[in-house]
């Protein structure tokens, strides 16, 4: 068996499990939601948003510190989150921007303004110029301290800005429920890691660049989870889970940097960026800026106008990945 057809049925196998790993997140993350009383939104921006970038956290440190491939790395961020905003467009297609977005409380709202705001971030850090300290650097400390910070704000807002009778109560035992989320994010790390490898070779014998396998091969394999659960939770009317895994999984992408950091020995992983990802980054930036818009049009009469982005956001990520390709290949 050749090598190409080698990683090709690897990628497919891989990608098998990692969308069954996808439906069993979904599954256990929404009964954990209901059981713990933590309600859905959060447990799909800690729990389900995490477990689900965990592809990304293993090939980006696989790409700095093994492959010695930055450019693969920042790809798969920035890929990732414009990704993870396109298969929401979709799914909002499909079942209704008004039940995707509609009924969205403060917490929702915050958690869309801060993934957004992290990638703004991370671009400004990296056009102004990044300082390396010590084994981290200036920004990878920024983006940590941000999505911490960011995820206690949003946690604080969902309590917050809720009446003492609705705040959810547990309801039962959770240990089958912890069981199953747990295997099945074992699965997508190990199915994961199959899947990143097998892309990498396929990239390797097709001779596409670095940066356009990063924001393309390399995201859509690492998104697979994402957009399993993000199709699943839809399918189950778990709108909470929807939105919190997109917007969480983006704003964790984003903090995997600070991560990535600390196996990139020869200077800050931002000081990396070239034009292809800074396209990438914009692109990221622009798409969830508007699905923060299209969150509003169902909150004040005036934004209205905004729900025709819907349809936008798919096309504008097709555009992007027609601009990266070119700037990679210059």
């Amino acid at each position: 068996m050749d090598a190409l057809t080698t990683a090709v049925l690897t990628f497919l196998g891989s990608a098998a499990f990692v969308i069954l790993a996808g439906i069993g997140l979904a599954r256990f993350g929404d009964e954990l939601a209901e059981k713990t009383g933590w309600g859905t939104l959060w447990v799909g921006t800690l729990l389900v948003g995490i477990a689900t970038s965990l592809p990304e956290l293993t090939v980006n440190i696989s790409a700095v510190w093994l492959e010695d491939s930055p450019g693969l790395a920042l790809g798969n961020v920035f890929g990732a989150n414009m990704l993870n905003v396109f298969v929401l467009g979709i799914v909002a297609m499909i079942f209704g921007a008004s039940n995707i977005f509609g009924k969205q409380g403060r917490d929702t709202e915050l958690l869309i303004l801060i993934g957004t705001a992290m990638v703004a971030l991370a671009g400004l850090v990296a056009g102004t110029g990044d300082l390396k300290l010590g084994p981290t650097s200036l920004g990878g400390l920024l983006l940590l301290a941000g999505y911490v910070g960011g995820m206690r704000v949003v946690y604080t807002a969902g309590r917050t800005h809720m009446h003492v009778e609705d705040i959810p109560q547990p309801s039962g035992d959770t240990r089958n429920a912890w069981i199953g989320f747990g295997i099945s994010a074992v699965v997508v790390i190990i199915a994961g890691r199959y899947l990143a490898a097998s892309a990498h070779v396929l990239a390797d014998i097709t001779g596409i660049g670095a940066s356009f396998v990063g924001v393309l091969l390399v995201s859509i394999v690492t998104t697979l989870p994402e957009g399993s659960v993000t199709i699943t939770a839809a399918l189950r009317r778990s709108y909470g889970i929807v939105l919190g895994n997109v917007f969480g999984s983006c704003a964790f992408n984003v903090s995997i940097i600070f991560f990535a950091d600390l196996f990139h020995t020869s200077g800050p992983l931002l000081g990396t960026m070239q034009n292809a990802h800074y396209v990438a980054a914009a692109a990221a930036f622009v798409m969830m800026s508007m699905s923060y818009a299209l969150l509003r049009s169902y909150q004040s009469g005036s934004m209205k106008w905004t729900r025709t982005f819907t349809p936008i956001i798919p096309i504008l990520y097709v555009g992007a990945l027609y601009a990266v390709y070119i700037l990679s290949h210059r």
